[in-house]
This record gives C-alpha cells, sequence and structure tokens, in this order.
C-alpha cells in the first residue's frame, strides 16, 4: 500500500460546531482543509488552515472557494429549527439558495469535487414508524426541514441521474441532535439544559415527552471521515446515496433532563411547558445502511457523552 494521497477539501460553515471538529480530525490526518463561514471564532482559532471569510448565499464568493477542491462538505446552514421558523426567507436562501451555489461551483470546478451534502433527521417529519431507515417518506413538518429536504432534493437534480453531463458526484448525510463540545449553539437542548443545570437554575421542557436520538460529535465526525475516505477512494458507489449517523437509542427530553441534573449534582428544578407545534414528536434513527456500508459505530453512550460535556463546559462556567 502507498502512502495515502492528500485531499483538498472544503467545509462550508467550518467555524460551526461539527465543523470546527470535523476540520480538527481531517487536518490531523493529513487532508489540505480551507474553511468558508460569515466569521471565525475561539472555534477554529488553533487551526492551521486556509479561512475564507464569506457568505454561501453569495455565488461568486462560493464558486472561488469550491474552485480546485476534491470534496466540499456542505455545513453551512440556517441550523436550528426554531430559527427556520422565526426567518424563513434567511432558512431558504442559505440552506436551499446556498446549497444551489455550491452544486453550481462544483458543476463548473475543473476538479470535478464530491459533495457530502449535511442534512437532518427533520426531513422525515413525524414518523410512520421506528427506528427511521434511509427509505422512510419524506414529511417534513418544519420550515428547517422543508429546506434541508429541498436541499437534498438539488442534489439530485445535478446527478447524472438527471442527465446532467458534467454532474455533480454526491452523497447526503443525515444527523440527529448532535451533542457533546462547548462549541455548540447554546440555545441548543442538551448545551441549554447542561448550562442551567451546572448554574442551578430552573430548567424548563417545552413539553418534554419528545423522544429523540442523541448523537456524541465524535461519533458524528468518525461517520463523516468515512464517507469523506470512501467517497474519494472508493469505486463511485457511494454517490447518489444517503447515510443516517445516529445511534438508534431513543431518549425522552424528560428523562434528558433528569440525567442532567442528576450527573452534576445540580439544585435545578425541571419545570414542564407546552410543547412547541413545529417540533417533531419522536425520532430514533437506524443505523444498519450506515454500520453495513461504511462501517460506522456510534460508540458513545449518552451517559458518558453527557459526563465528558459538563467536564468541557464546567471550566467556562466558572470563568464566567
Amino acid at each position: 500500500m502507498g502512502e495515502k494521497e492528500i485531499s483538498r477539501i472544503l467545509i462550508t460553515g467550518g467555524n460551526g460546531f461539527i465543523g470546527s471538529h470535523l476540520a480538527e480530525k481531517l487536518l490531523a490526518r493529513g487532508d489540505t482543509v480551507s474553511l468558508l463561514d460569515l466569521k471565525f471564532s475561539a472555534n477554529t482559532r488553533f487551526l492551521d488552515c486556509e479561512k475564507i471569510r464569506g457568505d454561501i448565499r453569495d455565488y461568486q464568493t462560493v464558486r472561488e472557494a469550491v474552485d480546485g477542491k476534491d470534496a466540499v462538505i456542505n455545513l453551512a446552514a440556517v441550523s436550528r429549527v426554531a430559527w427556520g421558523q422565526q426567518d424563513p426567507f434567511n432558512c431558504w436562501l442559505t440552506n436551499q439558495v446556498g446549497t444551489i451555489n455550491v452544486l453550481e461551483a462544483s458543476n463548473k470546478a475543473e476538479s470535478n469535487p464530491v459533495l457530502l451534502e449535511a442534512s437532518s433527521r427533520e426531513v422525515y417529519g413525524e414518523p410512520l414508524y421506528l427506528p427511521v431507515n434511509e427509505g422512510h417518506p419524506k414529511r417534513p413538518k418544519s420550515v428547517y426541514g422543508l429546506t434541508k429536504l429541498c436541499a437534498e432534493r438539488a442534489c439530485l437534480s445535478y446527478s447524472s441521474s438527471s442527465g446532467l453531463d458534467p454532474s455533480v458526484n454526491h452523497v447526503i448525510m443525515r444527523f440527529s441532535n448532535v451533542y457533546g463540545s462547548e462549541r455548540d449553539l447554546p440555545e441548543r437542548v442538551i448545551p441549554k439544559f447542561m448550562n442551567k443545570a451546572l448554574r442551578g437554575e430552573d430548567i424548563t421542557l417545552y413539553g418534554g415527552e419528545q423522544i429523540l436520538d442523541f448523537t456524541f460529535i465524535d461519533d458524528t465526525i468518525s461517520g463523516i471521515v468515512k464517507l469523506v475516505s470512501s467517497s474519494l477512494e472508493g469505486d463511485g458507489s457511494m454517490f447518489g446515496e444517503d447515510f443516517h449517523f445516529v445511534t438508534g437509542r431513543g431518549v425522552s427530553v424528560s428523562e434528558l433532563a433528569r440525567m442532567i441534573v442528576d450527573l452534576v449534582g445540580s439544585r435545578s428544578k425541571i419545570i414542564h411547558g407546552a410543547a412547541n407545534s413545529f417540533e417533531v414528536r419522536k425520532f430514533v434513527g437506524d443505523l444498519t445502511k450506515a454500520r453495513k456500508v461504511l462501517g460506522y459505530e456510534a460508540k458513545t453512550r449518552l451517559e458518558d457523552g453527557l459526563k465528558r460535556l459538563s467536564e468541557r463546559m464546567v471550566p467556562i462556567i466558572i470563568a464566567k
């Protein structure tokens, strides 16, 4: 076996929670990484790579960033369901038009990059059965879920199956409630609960009966890296496929809150409020396909992942 060829990889949304951790992993294995984002923060302060400050909604910026790349991992998005409901226009511009910009730029690039498109469990809406596999009907109920499903369809429209020549080789990645780092958005359910528990503040549940599949960041990153390798070094059988990076375990939001409070020995009270109408009530993902094709495994139990997150967040809480 010869040495692994160095790949040139662009990560859009590269300063974000998933993007910054992914960049670290790809750089550590020797890839050449470029990041595209609106701004750069402490998340990527110590990353020695190209950082392009720009907007995925601007085609020319995307065109220049994609040029010469072997793979593009499109993580740039309005990434919270609630934000999509509050500002549908920006959600559509970023998630849909942004994806089309990436597709068009990839189509025009002489390097013919592979596109790994980040999607979400939200494309399924309320599931008809559990666990949800990749073939489950797509019936999103939120603005965010709709934009993600349309972005997936846009990828198909640029693929060889649409008769396009040249086409864009793509793979869809569907994530589910990724957590596990202080770089996560503080508004998300796990970091929000953890922050309140560490401070001893009351935790309000909007419903609480929701059952969700929480995936530790290291497991999500391992899945993406396996997919990058298979897409760049394989026989092309990945192209047009979709994969879940999930755990296959469902935990209620009420149970999650109790686990966090007990873990950190908090005095926080758990208060039950009314559920949001746009939230999916139940999702447990099926990882069979990702396991069989990619060798993906979700190795981190929720209990262990929460403990690791608390250890990362405690110094930050103390510093404030």
